[in-house]
């Protein structure tokens, strides 16, 4: 059996390394490739786009090793799944990046020569309200960790999507967890955005088209709200010309929510302990499509 892997000449520490192939290939009796080819059966990786699935007609089984999979129509024949370990780390960046704005760390640091002396957005933990939009494995662990440390939290799921536009207001932060789908597409809009409040911040740790790119960049470029922290974008990766990059309240990472240590450990462990099952035919784990 042969499977495609696009894990490979990655940065240091998030790509497979030829010795991690061949202990996969010796261990499993498999081979693994860095090409798509028409004899691949199975793709493990987190760039899979229909260009890859058009040179691999007989792929049966797609393995992300990430949570979230994107708008690509997958036929029937492909089961889809996951690696879920990735929430943690999501959440735990998301909530860096609200610890920094709160605390107007993004505006104050000795580089930019400047302190802002307006405290007024500066609240201790009990006084800031979030909501998160997305009630998955992210969301609830950015719940958790945030109530643990004393803030007002409110969730939303897919179930109260039309409540939105309400939520959002006399937020402190918005923070977006949403996996893109029909009803997500585009969910952030104008009209989402218009009903934030001047002080809020939009956190957005989910998929990049859920947001409505031209709404958000209105709403900041005219100061609508007091800032964006984006780690997904419609169309990554972005050139140093993007519009958000011209923008002074917008603090961008490069898709990286998931960027720990272990990470590649774990997302090697989750492949294995699927590519097991699905050697021996029995039903694999964490399915997001069938």
């Amino acid at each position: 059996m042969i499977i495609y892997t696009d894990l490979n000449n990655r940065t240091k520490n998030f790509s497979l390394s030829l010795l991690d192939i061949k202990k996969i290939e010796d261990k499993y009796n498999v081979t693994v490739t860095t090409e798509p080819n028409i004899e691949c059966e199975v793709y493990w990786g987190d760039r899979f786009n229909s260009k890859k699935f058009e040179l691999m007609p007989n792929l049966k089984w797609i393995h992300l090793s990430k949570t979230g999979y994107g708008k690509f129509n997958f036929p029937e024949r492909v089961t889809i799944t996951n690696t879920p370990d990735s929430s943690n780390g999501v959440a735990e960046f998301a909530i860096s990046g609200l610890l920094m704005l709160l605390r107007g760390l993004d505006r104050m640091t000795i580089d930019r020569q400047r302190f802002d002396n307006n405290l007024d957005y500066i609240l201790p933990f009990d006084k800031v309200k979030v909501l998160v939009v997305g009630f998955g494995n992210i969301g609830k662990e950015i719940l958790f960790k945030l109530t643990v440390l004393g803030f007002n939290v409110l969730v939303i799921d897919r179930k109260n999507f039309n409540k939105l536009d309400n939520l959002v207001k006399d937020k402190n932060f918005i923070i977006n967890t949403l996996p893109l789908n029909e009803s997500t597409k585009d969910c952030f809009s104008n009209k989402i955005f218009g009903n934030m409040e001047k002080y809020s911040y939009f956190i957005n740790v989910g998929r990049g088209e859920t947001v409505d790119e031209d709404a958000l960049y209105d709403t900041l470029k005219n100061k609508n709200i007091r800032g964006a922290f984006l780690d997904v974008l419609k169309n990554e990766p972005i050139d140093k010309n993007h519009r958000f990059r011209k923008l002074n309240n917008v603090f961008l990472t490069p898709h990286i929510a998931n960027a720990m240590k272990d990470s590649l450990n774990k997302q090697i462990q989750v492949f294995e302990s699927n590519l097991e099952k699905y050697l021996n035919k029995e039903k694999l784990n964490n399915i997001v499509y069938d």
